[in-house]
């Protein structure tokens, strides 16, 4: 048993006084409030690089699918028309590619087939028509020879009734027709329908599956859309096609710039079409 000699002694060991618990108190709240402050910088920071990397990624898929896509394009076919609201970039991707032996040109007359090189596709698997949809094109050398009406017995492109015909170095049209002039190469070009990629207030969306247009669609509305990517700001992202000259291919140029709650990326480059007619 603990006996206390005298008051001094009974207060010395009561405890912590009001003033030392106030102290106290006040330490932990200041310690509290910076803790918090730097959860907080740390979450913040964490938030600002997840939504930058998903921003970075979007961006990165949608360009790439773009750039692939337009570096297979049909020579001369990439046209771009605008309003206010919507940015549109149309081309045609190549299926597959050949060199013919022996076409109709006008005016010669006119033949429902054409002998070529048997050829594959890039898969490496052999190319095969039958009433599939497919057009064949030679010598495209601006958008009216592309986009034309190809029902027409005189042009620069005609539907493939089948191929092999009767055997693997003839394509089968599904008219008489003459070609309106040969390629310098003799390569001639398989085709399907037009892809457009628009800018559409802020998403880029892809359109395929629609049918030819002398004058181009600002979007398409048949066929089928895809989403490519959203947070476009499409006052500052743009499409340009340069056209070709004697010195160098076509070149389309591609700005786009992506925002998402004050992140910003902007990809800005130019594709080299490396076909020729």
């Amino acid at each position: 048993m603990h006996y206390y000699t005298n008051k001094n002694d009974r207060l010395s060991n009561a405890g912590f006084t009001l003033i030392e618990l106030i102290i106290v108190i006040i330490i932990m709240g200041v310690m509290a409030v910076g803790i918090a402050g730097f959860i907080k910088l740390s979450t913040q920071t964490y938030l600002n690089v997840t939504e930058r990397d998903e921003l970075l990624a979007n961006a990165r898929f949608s360009v790439e699918r773009l750039n692939r896509e337009v570096r297979n394009a049909l020579p001369n076919s990439m046209r771009t028309t605008n309003n206010a609201t919507t940015n549109c970039l149309e081309f045609v991707p190549i299926i597959t590619s050949t060199v013919y032996t022996q076409l109709a040109v006008a005016p010669d007359p006119v033949a429902n087939t054409m002998a070529v090189i048997p050829f594959k596709t890039s898969d490496n698997v052999d190319y095969n028509c039958n009433d599939c949809g497919d057009l064949v094109m030679v010598y495209p050398l601006n958008n009216g020879d592309v986009y034309q009406v190809h029902s027409d017995n005189v042009g620069k492109a005609f539907e493939i009734e089948s191929y092999p015909a009767t055997d693997s170095s003839e394509i089968e049209l599904k008219q008489t027709a003459a070609f309106t002039e040969d390629s310098p190469t003799n390569r001639a070009y398989i085709i399907n329908s037009p892809v457009s990629y628009c800018l559409n207030g802020s998403t880029l969306t892809r359109y395929a599956g629609y049918g030819f247009s002398v004058a181009q669609l600002l979007p398409p509305l048949l066929g089928s859309n895809s989403l490519m990517a959203e947070n476009v700001d499409f006052t500052n992202s743009s499409f340009t096609v340069v056209a070709a000259s004697l010195q160098r291919n076509a070149v389309v140029q591609i700005k786009l710039n992506f925002t998402r709650d004050g992140e910003q990326v902007v990809f800005d480059n130019a594709i080299h079409i490396n076909n020729i007619p």
